[in-house]
């Protein structure tokens, strides 16, 4: 989807990165844990009053009236159902803190379906040595395969690009060779959602699935059409990534999938966001997933993507899946968090739900969140309760294969056989709410009261509050773009001067940006309640680039809350509500305004920055 890159462009700060993993010879010597008189959803049906034992991470016995020996934790299973960890299909892993995130609502495992190289090369590298208990477990895409300028290229990553049918193979052997698990392409040419946008043409999607699979690999596509859909199916497609996202039909839609043997993971959350039907209080509102979730997470509910594709693509999709299901099309559970609308590991509670509203049954969800994820993508020792396997686990109160809303309320999770700490973890987000909260009760900044930051009619670049403007770039990020500012003569609305913003976007290995950063604090990266305003406004001029405005505020998890726009070559006022970017405005630390999207030179002007009522 169009805007996970509003999260994956950090800025001025790393990514927490949170260190409790546990090491194998800890997990070796773990204690022997025993569920008894246990409901069990094995991956594939229920299974009554069992008893479930769990040692050295693994699964070691499965029966009725077993002894426990003296050392082990006897866990009460009377009135719930085991299950094994939920994986969810369609995620992004912008930091190692969301695996963790997972975790804690019960999705020991996730397929990413693209992230930075860099990241998903150290995650792997930990899962080799044996940490990671404190976080799910990862198979992913790395760098998808897309056209230049294609959806992927927006979001600051320098990626590879490809055009040519005789590019496919050395492009995919370049993938697996950096250690994606499988293939991600794209192919969207924005048509479901009334852009145009540049994509792959028919024969090199066909030309990349064949190169997959050359190499053994699954060749997953993403559509966001009926007609591309259908297009990705007839070139070999192993996955569709997502259902369609227009108003369309085709009546032997299913049959046709089911006779390519083409797998679907529906992504209902985010076509649901997509469609301008979510409501974020489903799972706000939960009390049993609210608890758990960040003040960045509920921003992210709240937030909305920019196209609205409406209802009626919304139930297009349903009938959809309706078809695949009368089809027998195997369905996969998967959120594509976390774009707008959606979070880590909450989301897939509710794509189990939407799943079953649109005419799955509880137990075929449930499949689609464990055994059938483990099958399709060959993960080895999950997605199962059986002898041997991993021993990730769910513990849950109820029966979710008859009220799938029970997925919800969880007991316990284990991770490898060790019992995860949630309620620690509960611990840190009330902190970090009663901190965020407690921003609310600070006063604006002094110098605020009118919303006025820079209006530039002095002979030098001022501001009415805060630390003032500073140069921003990715260089703290290993990058190597470069920016300047200066005040120049001559501004809006026939104004004395303005801000010019200059620089060069240059190709790195990570994340890039460069610009223009306003402190609100008197001190640098200090947060500042300014939610007495409603947004923020300016007039701008460029080069017909494409530029951002960043918003970094204490509660967004310090990535920052991004809107992008395109300024033309004539003074033209901007304005952007903080709702808009999934902020109240009561903890802002940094504005950012420059280049971030497109490589190489750019030039900017900007005046009358303020902050409105």
């Amino acid at each position: 989807m169009q805007q996970i890159g509003g999260y994956l462009r950090k800025s001025l700060i790393l990514v927490i990165i949170f260190c409790f993993c546990l090491s194998a010879e800890a997990r070796e010597s773990a204690a022997v844990t025993i569920i008894k008189d246990v409901n069990i959803f094995d991956g594939k049906r229920i299974i009554q009053d069992r008893c479930v034992v769990v040692e050295n991470g693994r699964i070691k016995k499965i029966g009725k009236n077993l002894t426990a020996p003296p050392e082990a934790e006897v866990i009460d299973g009377k009135g719930k159902t085991l299950l094994p960890g939920l994986i969810d299909s369609h995620v992004h892993v912008l930091s190692e803190e969301a695996l963790r995130e997972c975790l804690m609502f019960g999705v020991t495992t996730v397929i990413d379906m693209f992230m930075s190289v860099d990241l998903m090369k150290a995650v792997k590298a930990g899962q080799e040595r044996g940490e990671g208990a404190d976080r799910a477990f990862l198979i992913s895409a790395g760098t998808l395969v897309t056209a230049p300028g294609g959806h992927g290229t927006e979001y600051g990553l320098d990626i590879p690009t490809i055009t040519r049918t005789e590019e496919a193979q050395p492009f995919v052997d370049a993938r697996i060779a950096e250690g994606s698990d499988f293939i991600k392409i794209i192919y969207d040419d924005g048509r479901a959602y009334k852009r145009k946008i540049p994509s792959i043409d028919k024969d090199v999607l066909t030309a990349a699935v064949k190169a997959a699979h050359r190499r053994n690999k699954l060749a997953v596509v993403h559509v966001m059409s009926l007609s591309e859909a259908l297009e990705a199916v007839d070139a070999g497609a192993d996955c569709l990534a997502h259902l369609y996202c227009e108003d369309s039909h085709d009546p032997d839609f299913g049959r046709l999938v089911a006779r390519h043997k083409t797998f679907v993971i529906p992504t209902l959350t985010v076509l649901e966001s997509a469609s301008g039907i979510f409501d974020p209080s489903v799972i706000i509102s939960d009390p049993f997933l609210s608890p758990y979730l960040s003040t960045f997470d509920l921003a992210s509910l709240k937030r909305t993507i920019p196209f609205k594709a409406g209802e009626s693509s919304y139930r297009a999709a349903e009938r959809a899946l309706r078809q695949l299901k009368d089809a027998g099309v195997a369905i996969l559970a998967g959120t594509d968090a976390p774009n707008p609308g959606t979070t880590y590991g909450a989301s897939l509670h509710r794509e189990l739900q939407l799943l079953v509203n649109a005419g799955l049954s509880p137990i075929e969800a449930l499949r689609g969140a464990t055994s059938l994820p483990a099958e399709k993508f060959n993960i080895e020792g999950r997605g199962r309760i059986e002898k041997g396997m991993i021993a990730d686990l769910v513990l849950v109160n109820g029966d979710p294969t008859k009220d799938i809303l029970a997925t919800r309320d969880i007991v316990c999770v284990w991770k490898s056989g060790e019992k995860v700490d949630r309620r620690g973890y509960l611990d840190e987000i009330e902190k970090e709410r009663e901190k965020i909260e407690s921003m609310k009760k600070i006063p604006p900044p002094e110098g605020s009261e009118s919303g006025l930051i820079s209006d530039f009619e002095s002979d030098k670049i001022v501001t009415r509050f805060g630390a003032g403007w500073n140069v921003s770039t990715d260089e703290i990020m290993g990058g190597n773009s470069t920016a300047e500012i200066k005040r120049v003569e001559g501004g809006a609305n026939g104004s004395l001067g303005s801000m010019l913003i200059t620089g060069i976007i240059k190709k790195n290995t990570g994340y890039r940006w460069a610009g223009a950063f306003f402190s609100p604090g008197k001190i640098v990266m200090t947060p500042v309640n300014l939610s007495d305003k409603k947004g923020i406004s300016f007039w701008a001029k460029g080069d017909g680039r494409v530029y951002t405005i960043m918003i970094f505020t204490q509660s967004s998890g310090q990535s920052p809350l991004i809107q992008n726009f395109h300024p033309e070559t004539y003074w033209k006022e901007y304005s952007f509500t903080f709702k808009k970017f999934g902020t109240d405005g009561s903890d802002i630390y940094g504005i950012f305004i420059g280049s971030s999207v497109e490589k190489g030179k750019f030039s900017l002007q900007i005046d009358d920055i303020r902050l409105f009522k």
